[in-house]
């Protein structure tokens, strides 16, 4: 897994519809003092991002996801707290789903 510490990977965003580029890029832009961390995949048509932002000085971690089929410009966006996170974590824990 590839992961870009406080920066988007440039050779990443010719593959990205331009807004969600200009959606990552206004998260990125509004906390200058998070950290972020990317990661990219594609099972093509299929292009996901995810996104974790981190600020340690404001506590708080946030996870932001988009989804997009590089075909038109639609794309799916969420984000989703650590305790957010944690309960899906849980119930599939208890679901036992592998």
């Amino acid at each position: 897994m590839l992961v870009y510490e406080n920066q988007f990977p440039e050779n990443c965003s010719i593959l990205l519809p331009v807004d969600v580029k200009q959606h990552i890029m206004g998260i990125v832009d509004a906390s200058p003092t998070s950290q972020f961390y990317c990661h990219v995949t594609t099972e093509m048509p299929n292009l996901y991002v995810y996104l974790i932002e981190h600020n340690p000085s404001e506590m708080y971690t946030i996870y932001h996801f988009f989804s997009s089929d590089q075909i038109g410009e639609d794309y799916s966006y969420q984000s989703l707290s650590s305790s957010q996170i944690n309960m899906i974590n849980q119930l599939v824990l208890k679901a036992n789903i592998t």
